[in-house]
């Protein structure tokens, strides 16, 4: 059954939830960065005080953004980040691996996100890529207003307000994807966090699988790669636009991989924190190196640069 917490201590995560999620409304370049935290101290009293209380604790926050900010933002709030944490936290209850425990409650959070999205501002009279180019629209005209509130160049404003509207047709095919993406990411970082403090408070516990630098992508999902390649350079229309969407989901779970092959091998070398730092930023500012670590994690199913199938087969 689960423990009791005291009112002031169940306020506490409930407030910085709101703190998280109103800097997303409020400046949403900055939002966007902070908010895809808010799962996080949802999961840990869930999983702290069981589900009854994080339960509790969803309904509360809920309940207090649909009066502060209306049905439309509370309704977001509960398909991109409750639903999340509510999954995320009852699978790391069971102890699933936390690949598993990724791709499960990203996948129900982005796939909810999108049904919502549609039956909140969807228009009959549009199409779904009509739709989601609205959408596009709508983030960077967002985008724009941020910067001329920071006094930036009217003339590059104006500049970037055309790319925007040339890039809008393009990203809204891959709409599909980038939320997902989105929502992965957010999984992945909200069940980083928890891992860390959790096995510091606590022990190992609930997360004793194997760390990140270990993790191999199931090989079975390189099919998925090819024939989503396939498919985009190959079909055309819906065919085109569906392989587009599963290769770039494809593309970020083998760039997570080799981003794994990387970690494990400056572990290996034992590299200063300095240089991780450093080689980081060089990775997720250049999108050839972006690529290349991809490539990384797809000829790892080959290649096993870290041996770690080999000696799965040896035991």
């Amino acid at each position: 059954m689960a423990e009791l917490i005291p009112p002031k201590n169940l306020l506490v995560p409930a407030v910085l939830v709101f703190i998280l999620f109103f800097g997303l409304i409020v400046f949403p370049p900055l939002g966007a960065l902070i908010g895809v935290l808010s799962p996080f101290p949802l999961v840990f009293i869930y999983l702290q005080r069981g589900r009854q209380v994080g339960i509790a604790l969803v309904a509360l926050v809920f309940v207090v953004l649909l009066l502060l900010v209306g049905a439309n933002q509370a309704m977001l709030f509960l398909a991109e980040y409750a639903l999340m944490a509510l999954v995320l936290g009852e699978l790391i209850r069971f102890q699933l691996p936390g690949d598993r425990c990724i791709a499960i409650s990203a996948f129900a959070s982005g796939f909810v996100s999108m049904v919502l999205l549609l039956a909140l501002f969807g228009d009959q009279d549009v199409s779904v890529k009509e739709f989601f180019a609205k959408q596009v629209r709508s983030h960077f005209s967002q985008s724009m207003e941020a910067f001329e509130s920071m006094g930036e160049n009217k003339a590059e404003i104006e500049e970037m307000r055309v790319f925007a509207e040339k890039a809008a047709e393009g990203f809204a095919a891959s709409y599909p994807a980038f939320l997902l993406i989105g929502s992965l990411i957010g999984a992945a970082a909200n069940y980083a966090l928890i891992r860390i403090a959790w096995m510091r408070l606590y022990g190992p516990g609930l997360f004793s699988g194997r760390a990140f630098s270990e993790w191999i992508c199931p090989e079975t999902l390189v099919w998925g790669f090819i024939l989503s390649g396939a498919a985009l350079f190959l079909g055309q229309g819906m065919v085109e636009d569906a392989g587009l969407n599963v290769f770039l989901v494809m593309l970020c779970i083998y760039f997570a991989q080799g981003l794994s092959i990387i970690v494990y091998f400056l572990k290996v070398r034992k590299v200063p924190t300095f240089f991780w730092f450093v080689l980081f930023i060089l990775i997720f500012v250049q999108p050839l190196l972006i690529g290349l670590v991809a490539g990384l994690g797809v000829f790892d199913i080959w290649a096993d640069f870290r041996k770690l199938r080999t000696v799965e087969d040896v035991s």
